[in-house]
């Protein structure tokens, strides 16, 4: 007998069946998003608060709500900080334990959405910078459909999983946060490219471009790969970046692999993590015609030097699939390991190398007797 099979039946004992499973569908409905609004402001002994440096070109409503600040709508650059409080859920941390898919285990809300003037935003990233073990910056770009609120709640969680090894720093484009609204954030996030270009070179003349992470999420390859491109036919010196982290990327997989020769020589590396199981990604290939960046499975891309994660057979895990890197334990858990040992899929411990047609590529190991 697993411990799944001896322990869930003891939490439905404990809780009750219909506690149980009414808990899983309050917080895992057919459409989840990245988070749980909590209508409380109170904390308690265990709320964890969280901070995460922001610039964005949305347009700011200073008569709104922190959370609601920043719309759709195109705006001036802005700096500053966004503060997340995590609440746990009582008793859900032993469910999760014994459930094959995301469940979460506390609600999050956005407590505060400060706007600094960009010489005390400078000083402040520095300082954090300061504190940091690697003393690198990761900057996250959201993909299609994020709203500011969600992309402060995502960043800060990928704050919190990197225990303080490095800064995260958070790119919020212009998002109309509309399942419909594809092509005009298509068109908001290719707008958002000289911005998004311009803070990247501040960030390597600060800190250093080796100590400067990208991850780009989606619909944010797009910008993340003209930013760069951008910024190599500006900058003489290479690289201007340290590595790009390409997170189920919304990208023509033929038209990237064209690019690579002259994106490759702009970082110190390049990673991707594809999924044959991103539902998103599968409809992007149905109305473009062609395999997207982000697919894997038999679409999975390969070229050198980028190394070529497919996290397919770890399982969806969460319903869409296609935000695996926040919502799967095991993808999170080597992504972690990327952004702050800065090791080689060779070395890092969740992986195993694969091969296709002589060309190597790498999986998630998953745990021994799953």
């Amino acid at each position: 007998m697993t411990a799944v099979q001896s322990g869930f039946p003891a939490l439905v004992a404990r809780l009750g069946l219909a506690a149980v499973f009414a808990a899983v569908l309050l917080f895992n409905p057919p459409l989840c998003v990245a988070e749980t609004v909590l209508d409380t402001t109170a904390s308690g002994a265990d709320d964890i608060d969280v901070q995460v440096f922001y610039a964005t070109n949305r347009k700011r409503d200073a008569n709104k709500p922190a959370d609601e600040a920043y719309g759709g709508e195109r705006g001036k650059p802005s700096f500053g900080h966004c503060r997340v409080q995590f609440k746990p859920i009582p008793f859900m941390d032993e469910v999760v334990e014994y459930i094959p898919f995301y469940v979460p285990s506390e609600t999050n809300r956005i407590r505060v959405a400060e706007q600094r003037d960009p010489e005390a935003f400078w000083k402040d990233v520095t300082a954090a910078v300061g504190d940091t073990e690697s003393g690198s910056v990761v900057v996250f770009v959201h993909g299609y459909n994020y709203g500011f609120d969600r992309t402060c709640r995502m960043a800060a969680e990928l704050q919190r999983s990197l225990a303080g090894k490095a800064t995260v720093l958070m790119f919020s484009w212009p998002s109309n946060a509309g399942p419909a609204e594809y092509v005009r954030d298509q068109a908001d996030m290719e707008w958002s490219v000289p911005f998004l270009a311009d803070l990247l070179a501040q960030l390597g003349e600060r800190f250093g471009p080796e100590r400067i992470q990208l991850l780009p999420h989606s619909l944010g390859s797009r910008g993340a790969v003209f930013a760069l491109l951008r910024l190599g036919a500006d900058l003489s010196a290479r690289p201007v970046i340290g590595r790009l982290v390409l997170l189920a990327p919304d990208f023509d997989a033929q038209t990237f692999v064209a690019m690579l020769p002259r994106l490759a020589p702009l970082t110190l590396g390049i990673t991707l993590y594809a999924s044959s199981k991103d539902a998103p990604l599968k409809v992007s290939r149905q109305l473009s015609g062609y395999p997207r960046l982000g697919e894997g499975g038999e679409f999975l891309t390969i070229a050198e030097p980028m190394e070529s994660i497919d996290v397919s057979g770890s399982g969806r895990y969460q319903i869409l699939g296609h935000e695996y890197f926040y919502y799967h334990p095991l993808v999170r858990s080597d992504l972690v390991e990327l952004l702050t040992t800065g090791k080689g899929a060779a070395e890092r411990s969740g992986l195993r190398a694969q091969m296709r047609n002589g060309e190597v590529f790498w999986e998630i190991r998953r745990p021994s007797g799953d």
